[in-house]
């Protein structure tokens, strides 16, 4: 390779000399131009008062470091009254005034770090044989101009959190040239309004449901076509149906269970040993929320106001009011206690044990050869169980038995997702279970049924639906589905939008996701500015 191939093209350099060592390979070079011209007045001068050595870090070489010492010349100035008297020749393109790595290497820095951050971009940059500090790459990223992007026709607006439940940014996305334009440091209406202000010309808002973007929308941009996003209308419709299957926990279990519905049974520990601490505590877990939800009713039953129970009981006002509308107590862990279908191999397990097999981890592989595919801490615990009751061990078990059902009662959440799942993915039990609870109760029955065609007509994107659903919404005689259409009136220029327009925040939501990533290689270092830089250079 000829010896200029090491250094930047029209770099202006001779190479004087070159040092190979291992790891390290060190050129040499000088300058040849007759003549430079002053930083200050721009005249040429071709006196040289002096010379030194420039040493810089250059791009590395088939895995090697490379160090650039370069020879310049200081000049006298030959402009009378110049405050420079003298002055150093510059390197344009190649080496910038007072810098410690060429242009080229701190281009490459500026990319590691925009992608990877510090921590972890100082890593790679050390295995490229190029090493730098962390701090050194968030200074380059800082210095990034930040790009400038014409305003967007079609515009995505959706939030995202600095730190859950405390601070959040808003993410804004040209939906059409599917990039991300901008990042702001909260998410209030003024802010995003005086940025679309300021950008004038924005024909189509695509947002969620949050009240403070549909504000500024309309304050900023009266004009713009606003379109709720087609996700977050089918969030607030399972999050509907999620809180009717909870005030209904007793009529759904009934009817899945094919039992009468009734106060819940407590179910008592087959097995007789003396249990520790830990367990103890775990057999008595849910008594103090059955105690509170017992309390509350009696409360709410003598007259006394949620806000006030709340208060008394130091409860949040959303815990009470779910508590009142509910007929039994909430569980948000179904099935959670006890092993997990493991009931139905018992006998089998029973049948290995007693032919001498006590690895938990062996009678687990041959549970998964038979289709079950749980944890391993539940199978130990299990076997550990039925060693005690069997009067094979005497060690103590960390949990007592506890009697199940033969199939586990879906969760509230999960039953509205699946009510919301396209019927072509639902499987065969799945719409038994669906169809089962259709014909129980007729409460439940309508809000499937409506549920479901909500779901429908918005996936088809078929706008003359809407009207006749919204109808039949308000006519029903379930509660949370009148609430839910309450609020979708309140929004429903940019509801209707959406069943018509190809519009959505499906993209943004994806930018969102990358913006943690980057958010989250940051080692807590992620502030606004390097967060910024980082989102806006890298799409």
């Amino acid at each position: 390779m000829p010896l200029p191939a090491l250094l930047p093209p029209d770099a202006g350099l001779v190479v004087t000399s070159l040092a190979v060592t291992p790891g390290l390979i060190a050129v040499a070079a000088s300058t040849h131009a007759p003549m430079a011209t002053c930083p200050d007045c721009d005249t040429p001068s071709d006196r040289v008062h002096s010379r030194y050595v420039r040493t810089a870090a250059d791009l590395s070489w088939q895995g090697h470091r490379v160090i650039l010492r370069v020879t310049v010349r200081r000049f006298r100035c030959r402009t009378d009254g110049c405050r420079r008297a003298i002055f150093c020749e510059r390197l344009p393109d190649v080496l910038a005034p007072h810098a410690r790595a060429t242009d080229r290497l701190t281009e490459t820095h500026r990319a590691i770090g925009l992608a990877l951050g510090g921590e972890a971009g100082s890593r790679l940059a050390n295995r490229l044989a190029v090493p730098t500090s962390p701090d050194t790459l968030l200074r380059r990223v800082r210095t990034v101009a930040a790009p400038q992007y014409p305003t967007p026709r079609v515009l995505g607006v959706d939030d995202f959190a600095f730190r859950r439940g405390q601070r959040y940014g808003t993410i804004l996305v040209d939906l059409e040239r599917r990039r991300v334009i901008e990042l702001l440091p909260d998410r209030e209406s003024a802010t995003l309004a005086d940025w679309l202000r300021r950008h004038p010309g924005v024909e189509v808002v695509s947002r969620d449901r949050a009240t403070a973007y549909a504000q500024a929308a309309r304050d900023a941009a009266p004009g713009a076509t606003q379109v709720a996003d087609r996700w977050h209308l089918l969030a607030n419709l399972r999050d509907a149906l999620e809180r009717l299957f909870q005030q209904r926990t007793s009529v759904v279990g009934a009817i899945l269970a094919d039992t009468p519905a009734g106060p819940p049974v407590a179910a008592t520990p087959p097995l007789e040993f003396r249990p520790g601490q830990r367990t103890e505590a775990r057999r008595a877990g849910p008594q103090p929320r059955q105690e509170l939800f017992e309390r509350v009713r009696q409360l709410h039953a003598e007259g006394v106001s949620l806000r006030q129970i709340a208060r008394t009981l130091h409860l949040h006002f959303s815990t009470v009011a779910r508590y009142v509308s509910a007929e039994a107590c909430p569980n948000w862990n179904p099935g959670r206690r006890g092993p997990r279908g493991l009931d139905a191999h018992a006998d089998f397990i029973r049948q290995r044990l007693r032919d001498g097999c006590r690895t938990a981890a062996a009678i687990r592989r041959e549970l998964q050869a038979r289709g079950y595919h749980g944890a391993a801490s539940v199978v130990r615990s299990y076997v550990r169980e039925l060693r005690v009751e069997m009067g094979l061990s005497a060690a103590r078990p960390s949990r007592p038995l506890i009697a199940h059902p033969a199939a586990r009662l879906p969760s509230p959440r999960r039953l509205a997702g699946l009510v919301l799942r396209r019927p072509a993915d639902r499987s065969a039990q799945e719409q038994r279970t669906l169809d089962r609870l259709r014909t129980g109760d007729e409460l439940v029955g309508e809000a499937i049924e409506l549920a479901e065609a909500f779901a429908a007509a918005l996936r088809r994107q078929q706008g003359d639906a809407l009207d006749d659903w919204l109808r039949r919404a308000e006519a029903s005689c379930v509660p949370v589905v009148r609430s839910l259409v309450r609020g979708l009136r309140q929004d429903e220029a940019a509801v209707r939008a959406a069943f018509s327009s190809p519009w959505s925040n499906g993209q943004v939501e994806g930018h969102v996701n990358r913006l943690k990533l980057a958010k989250r290689a940051g080692y807590g270092r992620a502030g606004f500015d390097l967060l910024r830089a980082r989102v806006l250079q890298a799409t």
